[in-house]
């Protein structure tokens, strides 16, 4: 996924003396922005500004951020001129959704709060409620923002929308771009009495080899397929099925997180119709045929996910930017300067220890990658642009070769959770 280097916005008020236009000062800190359509809870504001802290972490020239510098600001000042910027993107959102005559489907709606529920008790309760975060804050934050970013993208760029993309350039794309591939795997280890995972000795490797090209010599001459020799051997060893189908972008960020580097290269080398037996990162042996992309055009750009996942891949970059440019702009807001003054960097700080090299850590990077336009649109669409069964080659690590690339790093621990703030305790969940 793309992530953006990202400017920070005009001054907050937070960090201005005095009343400054559009904002202002009362005691009802139950919401940080008001325009014509939208409220926003105090919760969405505190979220940003943790996404904010988290960006800022990453950037600074010193790991203590209390006294550190970000693109040459101070980094408390550039944390909340951050998290306004991420709240007018969603500002920036819901106007569009509205000018277009934009809406979630109930079906869309269950999905948004479940995907928000199970984040939220997996990776965000802990850290955020105590900060004054509710977990309907987080859902807006959080995945309305994923949900309403694939809608406003693919009215702009798909279905007649304002920049819409000729269904013949679409075709010729996909065709150009995308490999539809089906192939099963064998992985080259065995369990020992104990448990225990280790590799075959050359033997148990060349006995595997001949049994699969035998199934390859099957393949070739037409008298079975990757799918029925995969189930064949599945039954003869009495193991998982690990057949997959795949229809996939292979110079896709998405294929190089899914598909070791060296399966890609050779299945860009195959042929249509080409069935070959290959040696995956010295792990796996491959079957894998290659199938005629032209005839899964059609049925590939039927599904509005597949096509959002093809234009995003396209436009994606543009669109960012300038969602990312009408944020920066964004005046039709008016802030509660009085939560803006309660809730700063302060609540996720940590000191770093005299040991410490590095600022702190305070957000998995699939945390820190929800803070921006580019990345909630990109988890949004890039979801969806493989078939069903390329996203199952994702989720059967254990049984395909999605389980020998290389995964991403999203298990940092989060210092703001055990960081101390007196202002975490001074509200209710917003």
């Amino acid at each position: 996924m793309k992530l953006k280097k990202f400017v920070a916005a005009a001054v907050s008020c937070a960090v201005v003396a005095g009343a400054v236009a559009g904002c202002t000062i009362g005691g009802d800190t139950s919401w940080c922005a008001k325009s014509s359509n939208t409220t926003m809870p105090t919760g969405v504001y505190i979220y940003e500004l943790y996404q904010a802290y988290t960006e800022a972490s990453s950037k600074a020239d010193s790991s203590d951020l209390k006294n550190a510098k970000v693109e040459n600001e101070a980094a408390f000042t550039w944390i909340a001129n951050r998290a306004k910027e991420l709240t007018n993107e969603l500002f920036v959102l819901d106007d569009k959704m509205k000018e277009k005559n934009l809406s979630f489907t109930s079906d869309e709606q269950d999905t948004i709060k479940q995907t928000a529920a199970n984040a939220w008790v997996q990776q965000y309760k802990s850290l955020l409620e105590s900060k004054g975060v509710a977990q309907s804050s987080f859902q807006k934050a959080y995945a309305e923002r994923s949900y309403a970013l694939q809608k406003v993208f693919s009215a702009t760029y798909d279905h007649g929308g304002e920049k819409a993309v000729p269904e013949a350039d679409m075709r010729k794309y996909f065709e150009a771009h995308y490999a539809d591939f089906a192939y099963t795997s064998v992985n080259l280890t065995k369990t020992d009495s104990d448990g225990n995972s280790t590799a075959m000795s050359d033997s148990e490797k060349a006995a595997v080899k001949k049994e699969l090209d035998g199934y390859l010599g099957q393949i070739q001459a037409g008298k079975t397929t990757v799918k029925d020799a995969s189930a064949a051997y599945a039954k003869a060893h009495n193991t998982d099925d690990a057949y997959q189908e795949a229809t996939q972008d292979l110079d896709s960020e998405m294929a190089s997180y899914y598909l070791p580097s060296d399966m890609i290269t050779a299945i860009k080398g195959m042929k249509n119709g080409e069935t070959r037996l290959l040696e995956i990162s010295g792990t796996y042996y491959v079957l894998v045929t290659k199938n005629d992309i032209t005839k899964k055009t059609d049925s590939f750009l039927k599904d509005d996910s597949n096509r959002t996942s093809l234009l995003y891949e396209q436009y994606g970059d543009e669109f960012t930017k300038s969602i990312e440019d009408e944020a920066k702009k964004y005046n039709k807001a008016t802030w509660n300067d009085k939560v803006l003054q309660k809730y700063t960097a302060d609540l996720f700080y940590e000191k770093p220890s005299s040991t410490s090299s590095t600022g702190p850590v305070t957000a998995s990077s699939s945390a820190s990658g929800t803070s921006s336009a580019a990345s909630a649109a990109s988890s949004s669409a890039s979801g969806t642009s493989s078939t069903a069964s390329a996203a199952s080659s994702s989720a059967s690590g254990t049984s395909s070769t999605a389980s020998a690339a290389s995964s991403s790093a999203s298990s940092t621990s989060s210092a703001a959770s055990a960081a101390s703030s007196s202002a975490s305790s001074t509200s209710s969940a917003a």
